[in-house]
């Protein structure tokens, strides 16, 4: 098995971190004073439920007084209960979330999700750097490099194994694959990023598009070939990637895990729980844990979490359409 260069980890030290102005009175001098609640909008065990309870017990550590960080998953609504009962939630720093991006703009698209408004949210910051996507082929695949491919779309439509509409994963093959100018078949239906990536890994379909650490994990296990990197520079040497394919805009197909406080949260409470993040994403318990699932922990303030948030919409809504016709 070939060894896989892992990404060097991008940390900075920078952890200090300004909200946007807000009309909510100051914090209490003792905050905090009781355990804070941790809104997971989906079911435990999934990826963003892993990320929070793997940060938030070093996160606690570096609060000003020792209290818990207890994690409450609300799965339902494809995350929106969640995140409407944390938008509800008293403005006091005791009720956090985390919020993926692009995957509550497709939410909203859906749905409409009337029940909150993602601009009034008080954004935190994030847990660590957006997961960016590969296209692959099982490792039995008669297709080796990304030129084989693009002949196979010359000739008919790839078969692309994809999760449902709903997904981040959909999105990103459904808009990857456009940008790099392939035909698509979309084989459609599967619930997990195991079970879509497994259908190319048996060869059901001719390629997948998926994470990172996804495409890591079964790289690792000779199961899927990466043929294309969706990143500025591939971490996985030697094969093409969005500076080399001339597709700069690959790069922004990624999922971003953002973390927000109800509308309102005073800034001196924001600035105590963004710098206990940001320290947390830089603890070696932390980047232990990122080096062995193949994540990079980058601290991000407020305001890189609403430019995040802005850029992030504004590339979904560019590719809307593309997803509502595919």
């Amino acid at each position: 098995m070939v060894d896989i260069t892992r990404r060097d980890l991008m940390i900075s030290a920078a952890v200090g971190a300004l909200a946007a102005p807000r009309t909510a009175s100051a914090a209490p001098s003792d905050y905090p004073n009781k355990n804070i609640q941790f809104v997971v909008p989906y079911a435990p065990g999934g990826g963003f439920d892993i990320y929070v309870r793997a940060v938030t017990p070093v996160m606690e550590k570096y609060l000003p007084r020792k209290v818990s960080i207890v994690p409450l998953n609300v799965a339902s609504g494809g995350g929106s209960r969640g995140i409407a009962q944390a938008f509800r939630a008293r403005p006091d720093g005791y009720t956090i979330t985390i919020i993926n991006i692009p995957g509550l703009f497709i939410l909203q698209a859906q749905q409409g999700t009337g029940a909150f408004d993602l601009n009034r949210f008080t954004w935190i910051g994030a847990m660590g750097e957006g997961e960016k996507y590969f296209i692959s082929v099982g490792e039995r695949s008669p297709l080796k490099t990304f030129d084989d491919l693009k002949r196979l779309s010359a000739q008919r439509p790839i078969k692309l194994s994809v999760t449902g509409p709903e997904g981040t994963a959909y999105m990103a093959s459904v808009v990857g694959t456009r940008l790099l100018g392939l035909r698509t078949q979309l084989i459609t239906g599967y619930r997990g990023s195991a079970d879509y990536v497994v259908a190319a890994v048996r060869g059901d379909s001719d390629a997948v598009v998926a994470a990172l650490p996804t495409t890591y994990r079964f790289r690792r296990g000779n199961q899927l070939r990466p043929l294309a990197s969706f990143e500025t520079k591939s971490s996985i040497p030697g094969i093409p990637d969005a500076t080399s394919l001339g597709k700069p805009e690959l790069d922004l197909i990624r999922v971003e895990r953002l973390v927000a406080a109800p509308p309102g949260t005073p800034p001196d409470i924001v600035n105590v729980l963004s710098a206990a993040l940001g320290k947390a994403l830089v603890d070696p318990v932390v980047t232990k844990w990122a080096v062995e699932n193949d994540v990079v922990m980058i601290p991000r303030t407020s305001q890189e979490a609403v430019a995040t948030l802005n850029q992030q919409r504004a590339f979904f809504e560019k590719y809307k359409s593309s997803l509502s016709a595919s």
